[in-house]
């Protein structure tokens, strides 16, 4: 199963799964605290070609309502860049890894 965020932004049901297992794990520490995932490619230099996902704990301070999506239950902040990086993408779990296909 797929599903298509408001921001067009494609996860899987093996991601939704995982980002619950990943709040009930750590979800009580961070209480308050909203989840960030942050999409990086280099398109130049020495990292050209490489890319990666980061998963992490910050303060609601600054985020807007249309800025947070719903991934099953979790909600998740996508910065501007990471949307506009993902849209049409497709978020999945490999290996406990999240993944950009």
């Amino acid at each position: 199963m797929l599903e298509r965020l408001r921001c067009g932004v494609i996860v899987t049901a093996a991601f939704i799964e995982w980002m619950k297992a990943w709040k009930a794990r750590e979800g009580a520490a961070n209480f308050g605290l909203i989840a960030e995932l942050s999409y990086v490619r280099c398109k130049e230099g020495e990292r050209a070609g490489q890319s990666w996902v980061s998963l992490v704990w910050r303060p609601l301070d600054g985020i807007k309502e249309h800025e947070l999506f719903e991934v099953g239950t979790v909600k998740l902040y996508f910065p501007k860049q990471t949307r506009l990086a993902l849209r049409d993408r497709c978020l999945d779990i490999q290996s406990d890894r999240i993944v950009v296909i």
